[in-house]
């Protein structure tokens, strides 16, 4: 079932509500605010607060791909570094190791794939992981092991789209679910879009 409403955060709200949690494999705990689901939770966008100092030491593996837009701070895993201006895009059972961040990090998150299933290890048919720059134009294109793609348009040229979308505009640190044929906000300046289908 497709959400019929635009929906619209200031990702630097005070009044978010962040909850505790533990990432799958890790022992320290970070802070999420869950933003949207689908209604088979197999699309999910989640804003995290990762502390000053969290790991996880565990090498392993989950079935859902998960693509990451670092906000402030920086994250590593398996060599990566993902920062501001970059994006992290994990494929389904790709091998997750040496995560962790040395300040607080933020991060806008969105996974694709059933939830649950860390397993410990690398997966016999492991995914790839690298990081992406976030420029105008196509980011991580379509047709891969992850539905749909990820790009940066300008704001002021963009109105509808013809699936569902994330929005995240950069300027102004805004976030929107828009699904399809809806109207998008209106701001200036980049927007990075991800694109559901």
């Amino acid at each position: 079932m497709t959400e019929q409403a635009v929906t619209e955060k200031d990702l630097y709200d005070e009044a978010l509500e962040w909850t505790s949690f533990a990432p799958a494999g890790a022992e320290q705990k970070a802070e999420m605010v869950m933003l949207r689901a689908s209604a088979d939770a197999t699309s999910r966008t989640v804003l995290v607060r990762f502390p000053e100092g969290w790991k996880r030491a565990m090498t392993g593996h989950q079935p859902a791909g998960e693509e990451m837009l670092v906000l402030e701070g920086a994250l590593a895993m398996s060599g990566e570094t993902c920062r501001p201006g970059s994006l992290l895009v994990v494929e389904p059972r790709a091998t997750r190791s040496q995560t962790g961040t040395q300040v607080e990090t933020r991060a806008l998150v969105w996974f694709s794939g059933a939830p649950g299933g860390w397993a410990e290890g690398p997966a016999d048919d492991a995914g790839t992981l690298g990081v992406h720059t976030v420029a105008s134009g196509a980011v991580r294109p379509a047709g891969g092991a992850l539905p749909g793609s990820v790009e940066v348009l300008d704001g002021a040229e963009i109105s509808t789209f013809a699936a569902d979308v994330d929005l995240y505009w950069t300027a102004e640190r805004r976030w929107a679910h828009v699904p399809a044929g809806e109207a998008a906000p209106a701001y200036d300046g980049p927007v990075v879009v991800r694109h559901w289908a």
